[in-house]
């Protein structure tokens, strides 16, 4: 199943219309395999994305419907991640790993640990949805 049968497929599984821009962004995260800003979408969708409103706007419904999860980074704007929905069946990219986000330029990959924590108890009254490890440190560039 080559990028774009995947993206649809994506679609099609999260119960989302699949439509030309949808299919983009999604194809455009499966490839980029690390967190992109809106902006980074954009670019790697081109022109079958749509403009940068529209990107926006799949973003969030992507995200509302959890095919997308929100990574953030220091200095940067939001950004996005596939999780689940074949993407870590098909490319060996697991969403349960933690990020690696840059302290000067906010450059976000992900990595591999070993004892990520697992969801604690939650106190009386609140409901945990998910937990997220952040390793800060300097990129290759910023060193």
């Amino acid at each position: 199943m080559d990028v774009s049968d995947r993206a649809r497929h994506t679609l099609r599984a999260a119960g989302l219309r699949v439509t030309i821009a949808r299919a983009a962004l999604v194809a455009a995260l499966l490839r980029a395999h690390e967190p992109v800003s809106m902006d980074d979408a954009v670019r790697l969708c081109g022109e079958d994305g749509g403009d940068p409103a529209t990107v926006y706007r799949n973003l969030q419904a992507l995200r509302d419907a959890g095919v997308l999860q929100a990574v953030r980074g220091v200095g940067r704007r939001e950004m996005f991640e596939l999780v689940g929905h074949g993407h870590a069946r098909q490319d060996g990219h697991d969403h349960h790993h933690a990020h690696l986000s840059c302290t000067k330029c906010g450059r976000v990959e992900c990595i591999e640990i070993s004892d990520l924590p697992h969801k604690p108890a939650a106190p009386k009254g609140w409901a945990i949805d998910d937990v997220s490890v952040t390793v800060w440190g300097l990129c290759p560039d910023c060193r």
